[in-house]
């Protein structure tokens, strides 16, 4: 047991050492931090004309000795800016994710690196756990960069101080962000490391991308008849929620066919247990976060399975590296 921990700990130790001297990785990480940057400035900057269209519009009320009550104010929840950032890690990050995941796996094959590194052989189980260790660590440390840098943004945009309540949403977000991204990286990894040859392996983990991060989850919204107008046919016609279940109940069977292609998704689960925690969604704005929590339990499990799931079959499947034989 205790060589096996030391053969991990190498792996670790190797692999962070290795990202350290990459600039490949760093790049990467620039990469989404400037378009997450980009996207909340954005956000911000419509919010702020928002705020100063309104303010121009009150002020000529004002003068003219109008009541307020013909313009509404604009509402204003500095954590829905987040939206964009959210997609972004959605899209770019599962990417990021990939890329990480095949240079990584690319680093062993063809190279002697680790029998340098360790004496005795490594099997499969003690490889896939060290080499997902460091990169699980590798992703947190610099989502917690890319989380604190929109953290940061956000307080000086906002118009109202951000409360501890909206710093742990962001911690959990973070931490769902941490699973769904190492998600992809397992799978790159794995497949480069069992597929003979690498560029196979990053055509289907493309494939997979492709099928999990943008086909299901847009085939799933478009299916959707409530989607089929801005803002939602139910909510435009303004139709109770009690007679929107009984309407809903005319088309269940098409309703479970459609919600099954879109919870095949672990970008979907992803999407809905952000925008719910980070209050986007206008149901869950201004709600605690426990019921929040309860009620999306699913879609929160669900990105945690995807992971563990994917990672307990990478470490029962036998590996291609031939430099390791």
């Amino acid at each position: 047991m205790n060589s096996v921990i030391k053969q991990i700990v190498a792996i670790v130790r190797k692999d962070l050492v290795e990202a350290k001297r990459d600039r490949f990785f760093t790049l990467l990480i620039s990469f989404l931090s400037i378009a997450a940057f980009i996207s909340l400035t954005s956000g911000s900057i419509a919010l702020a004309t928002d705020i100063s269209t309104y303010n121009a519009a009150k002020a000529t009320l004002l003068a003219l000795g109008k009541s307020l009550n013909a313009i509404a104010a604009p509402e204003f929840y500095p954590l829905k800016l987040l939206r964009g950032a959210v997609e972004q890690i959605e899209i770019i990050g599962a990417i990021l994710g990939i890329l990480i995941g095949f240079r990584t796996a690319m680093s062993e094959r063809g190279h002697q690196t680790l029998s340098i590194v360790l004496v005795r052989p490594v099997n499969n189980i003690t490889l896939m756990a060290g080499k997902t260790i460091a990169g699980i660590t590798l992703i947190a440390l610099s989502l917690l960069i890319v989380f604190s840098v929109l953290t940061a943004t956000l307080a000086y945009f906002a118009a109202i101080a951000m409360t501890a309540d909206d710093l742990w949403r962001i911690c959990i977000v973070w931490v769902l962000s941490v699973t769904y991204i190492s998600t992809f990286f397992v799978v790159a990894m794995w497949l480069t490391l069992s597929f003979k040859t690498p560029s196979t392996a990053l055509l289907v983990s493309f494939v997979l991308w492709l099928m999990l991060v943008l086909v299901a989850p847009q085939v799933g919204d478009t299916l959707d008849p409530d989607n089929q107008v801005a803002g939602g046919v139910f909510k435009q016609l303004h139709i109770p929620k009690a007679e929107q279940e009984r309407i809903k109940l005319g088309y269940a069977s098409y309703e479970t066919v459609r919600n099954g292609i879109e919870t095949a998704s672990i970008t979907k689960h992803f999407e809905r247990a952000s925008f719910a925690i980070l209050g986007i969604k206008d149901t869950y704005t201004n709600m605690s976060i426990a019921p929040i929590l309860h009620d999306k339990s699913g879609d929160i499990w669900g990105v945690i399975l995807s992971f563990f799931i994917t990672t307990l079959i990478a470490m029962s499947r036998k590996l291609t590296l031939k430099s390791q034989q």
